[in-house]
């Protein structure tokens, strides 16, 4: 049987050629294709239709920043219509099941770890071989493959990637949980904890936002109301307009822009950035107030205290005000 294996930027086709050669070890039935083995000399989009046609299953690669580029259902399309009973998996490599486009969550997602991949290369099995399928020694096989595949993966991961210069791929490089720290001469220093969702379709986002002051009390919320991004290397700029009340005047309405001068590490990865931060009162006529910003990417234990159901308002001011003492 055929498969095409789907891919959009330097790190997946990395990722792409890695769940080839896994592939090709555990079912060696599959004939795997990932593009950049077409012939030279030939007109490249007649032999990619050729290959999309005559697919009998398909496996889409879905990382960060890319996640799924609008190329990328195009092919899912083509699978789709040529697999018949082979069947299109889309395969979610450390990314959330939300990010991933809505024509692509139709379909089962498979996550990168060894329990949901090794159903997969059952999956795969049943269908290339009905009688026999899983095997003992396609189990033995798996094994062995899984680490090397989990080690190609996690260093594709690592790798810097071309599509970071594009709006959407920036959108997604930033989702998360991040540290604000807000200053001026005027004003003392605050801390805000920032929540950046992309959109189901990833072309755009929401930025929510709670500040915190000394001790931890709480002092605002606030949220976007429009977003600009200039996602340039190799230091994106986004800009964002907000709305939002304080708790010592709740019945005031301030509003502002914010400029952030995000930083891509050698990695690839963003991890932090810095601007200029802006408001006035909406309600009363008060010259605006300028102030200066840093922000730092959450680590996932504090993404954990300051998102989990279970947790308390307590331990979130508990960590707000330790976040904003170690950043004095």
């Amino acid at each position: 049987m055929n498969a095409f294996i789907s891919w959009s930027g330097s790190r997946q086709l990395l990722i792409a050629k890695a769940v080839k050669k896994w592939l090709t070890a555990v079912v060696p039935e599959v004939q795997s294709f990932v593009s950049p083995e077409l012939q030279k000399g030939k007109p490249w989009f007649a032999e990619l239709a050729k290959e999309l046609k005559d697919a009998d299953m398909g496996f889409m690669c879905l990382a960060l920043p890319r996640v799924a580029s609008d190329w990328q259902l195009v092919e899912a399309g083509a699978i789709w219509k040529a697999a018949g009973s082979g069947g299109l998996f889309p395969l979610c490599f450390h990314i959330r099941e939300k990010d991933v486009p809505e024509p692509l969550r139709a379909f089962q997602m498979t996550h990168f770890n060894q329990d949901d991949f090794r159903r997969l290369a059952k999956s795969v099995a049943n269908i290339v071989d009905r009688t026999s399928g899983w095997t003992v020694k396609r189990q033995r096989t798996f094994e062995k493959s899984w680490l090397q595949l989990k080690r190609s993966v996690e260093s594709a991961l690592r790798q810097p990637d071309d599509g970071m210069h594009t709006a959407k791929g920036f959108i997604h490089a930033v989702a998360g949980g991040w540290w604000e720290r807000v200053w001026s001469d005027q004003d003392s220093t605050k801390l805000s904890w920032m929540w950046f969702e992309p959109s189901n379709d990833g072309t755009s986002q929401t930025i929510t936002g709670h500040g915190f002051s000394k001790g931890g009390s709480f002092a605002s919320q606030w949220e976007t109301i429009l977003i600009s991004i200039q996602a340039q290397m190799p230091e994106p700029i986004l800009e964002y307009y907000w709305e939002g009340r304080h708790t010592h005047e709740p019945n005031l309405l301030f509003g502002g822009k914010c400029t952030i001068q995000f930083r891509i590490s050698a990695n690839g990865t963003i991890d932090e950035g810095s601007g200029e931060f802006k408001d006035v009162c909406m309600n009363e006529a008060r010259p605006p107030t300028t102030k200066l910003v840093a922000l730092q990417r959450a680590t996932p234990e504090e993404i954990a205290i300051m998102t989990g159901k279970n947790k308390t308002m307590r331990a979130r001011r508990t960590l707000a005000d330790k976040k904003l003492k170690g950043w004095l």
